[in-house]
């Protein structure tokens, strides 16, 4: 059953953990992203986990694959859930992600699940325009590329990867249909309540069209934590969501 991930992108602990106690009994899933690592440190990741909460650590590690099986083995042991590396590093630097989850995961603690980052849901075509010589007219599609790095990506070994949701079903179809696709992106229609724009997203759908088409985990930031009300907007997501699970699985849930 797909679940929701609540993206902390807030500058301060304070905050974070205000967020955290306000919507954890809509998700036991929250993401710790860039901005809030950067700021606060590895003592966020021991803050939400002692709520019995899970922790998605988005720090897209892309580096040597020495660098990168060092930086993961530090993290892996902090007990985080699930962390993302970017496929754009090649296949060594990913294997090394991966020998480094082993190293670092302590051994009472099931490991992190490790999701490759494709493109950036941020991506659109006109962005890789710089990527044409002078005068060629094809212009990569983000998509395609995204449907390329997740292919190798789940042949090297990641659990899944992080893609827009506008390509899960292709890559389910062309990988396997237990790749664990992990999907930003997510915004209500502009006619939704609340209503919620797209910001600086480019490739979306909104939660319902995103079950449907097979996400595992739907990451949402701004329209939720940003809303006048953020437990009244988690809730809208998750009833969009329900209703799309409903529709494809129409028995009831057995304990």
């Amino acid at each position: 059953m797909a679940q929701l991930i609540i993206a902390l992108d807030t500058p301060d602990l304070e905050s974070a953990l205000l967020l955290v106690d306000r919507l954890h009994q809509h998700t036991r899933w929250f993401k710790v992203g860039l901005e809030l690592f950067s700021a606060v440190g590895p003592r966020v990741v021991e803050a939400v986990r002692s709520r019995d909460c899970n922790v998605f650590l988005d720090l897209k590690f892309l580096d040597i694959p020495n660098t990168v099986q060092s930086a993961v083995r530090a993290v892996s042991s902090l007990g985080v859930n699930m962390l993302t590396v970017h496929l754009s590093g090649g296949r060594r630097m990913v294997q090394a992600a991966l020998e480094g989850v082993h190293q670092g995961t302590p051994s009472a603690v099931s490991p992190p699940l490790v999701v490759g980052v494709t493109m950036l849901t941020s991506l659109n075509q006109e962005d890789l325009s710089w990527m044409t010589k002078p005068g060629e007219k094809a212009v990569p599609d983000p998509g395609d590329l995204a449907i390329v790095l997740a292919e190798h990506g789940r042949r090297w070994g990641v659990d899944g990867v992080v893609c827009s949701p506008l390509e899960v079903s292709r890559i389910k179809s062309l990988t396997d249909p237990l790749c664990i696709c992990v999907t930003p992106g997510i915004r209500m229609p502009s006619d939704g309540t609340p209503e919620l724009a797209k910001d600086d997203q480019s490739r979306t759908l909104t939660p319902a069209e995103a079950v449907a088409v097979g996400s595992d985990y739907l990451v949402v930031g701004r329209p939720i934590t940003r809303a006048s009300d953020p437990a009244r907007a988690a809730e809208f997501f998750l009833q969009s969501m329900a209703a799309t699970i409903a529709r494809r699985h129409p028995w009831p849930n057995v304990p």
